[in-house]
């Protein structure tokens, strides 16, 4: 069977260098100073009442600031679909321009080589090679089942972080997939895992959490773990790395994959991602997903990402440490 060389996503196969734009500084005082368009006003927007019931949680080093966090979430509808390999399109704001290059870190970031240039030199146009984070797709079917606690801040073996996840799904060519997760992963190789599960933060674009492939994106709730992937029942793999995450949803009404500006915070979505890495007595090693899946090259697809559209985030649950 052929080779499928795909960008390798390992935990997050591209990262940033952070895309701070050069601050230009006069050399001479302007003229005019600019009129004042609105006062800022320092007085709140609005009066907020608080509750006289509110329960005082103590600060533990190490742990969650203001408790520990239940996050459940599970699947409503039936919009899900399955990521196809394709060429991402590269944000100048992320991945810089060819004579000023970011986002090139190693493990986390996009090499140089794998980047694709206008046909003037001055910019970066797509990946060089088909990646998990194309806008190409195939409507499938399937749910998923999440239930996480956010304890343990820091990464490190003795996160008390728990996940609880079970997803099912079908392949475009009819086959079905159970996923279950087997443990939490508390320390991540090459960005922070947050002790595993982590809440109301933000990652992918310049943050370097995850991939920069992926737009920056408010995240609700994220985890990493190891999960055991059965294909029409028969169990392929017990040590395939997965990522869970409900963020915005960070696509156009074409499906196409925006960048850190165009995710729309109204909504939120979930996304499934088995990169090709899997855990072994040696660490996690580069290694593709036994999708079962052939593509219309004969190349068997090396990666899952699956996007649930339609699901409901339950009220969270916090309690004192």
């Amino acid at each position: 069977m052929k080779k499928f060389r795909t960008i390798s996503i390992a935990f997050g196969a591209s990262l940033f260098l952070g895309a701070c734009a050069q601050a230009v500084t006069p050399t001479t005082a302007p003229t005019e100073v600019p009129p004042v368009v609105e006062e800022i006003s320092t007085e709140a927007p609005m009066d907020v009442e608080v509750p006289h019931d509110v329960e005082e949680i103590p600060f533990v080093p190490r742990l969650v600031a203001g408790g520990i966090r239940r996050v459940e979430a599970s699947s409503v509808g039936t919009d899900v679909r399955w990521i196809l390999p394709g060429l991402r399109a590269l944000d100048p704001a992320i991945f810089g321009t060819p004579d000023q290059p970011l986002g090139f870190e190693p493990g986390t970031g996009l090499p140089l080589e794998m980047r694709l240039v206008s046909e003037d030199g001055t910019a970066y146009t797509t990946t060089a090679g088909p990646t998990p984070f194309s806008d190409n797709f195939a409507p499938v079917e399937g749910s998923f089942n999440l239930s996480v606690v956010d304890v343990t801040l820091v990464d490190g073996p003795d996160s008390q972080d728990q996940i609880d996840f079970s997803a099912t799904f079908t392949g475009p060519d009819g086959k079905e997939y159970a996923l279950t997760l087997l443990k939490v992963i508390p320390k991540g190789p090459e960005h922070p895992f947050f002790g595993g599960v982590a809440t109301n933060f933000i990652q992918h674009g310049a943050t370097g959490i995850g991939t920069n492939l992926m737009p920056g994106a408010y995240t609700y709730m994220a985890f990493w773990g190891v999960a055991e992937l059965s294909i029409d029942g028969e169990v392929v793999a017990s040590n395939r790395i997965v990522h869970g995450m409900i963020t915005g949803d960070p696509r156009d009404e074409e499906y196409r994959l925006g960048f850190d500006q165009d995710v729309d915070n109204s909504k939120v979505v979930f996304h499934l991602i088995l990169p090709n890495t899997e855990v072994t007595p040696d660490g996690p090693q580069e290694s593709p997903v036994p999708t079962g899946f052939i593509l219309p090259n004969g190349v068997e697809q090396p990666f899952f990402h699956i996007m649930f559209e339609n699901i409901q985030v339950q009220p969270a649950q916090v309690v004192s440490p």
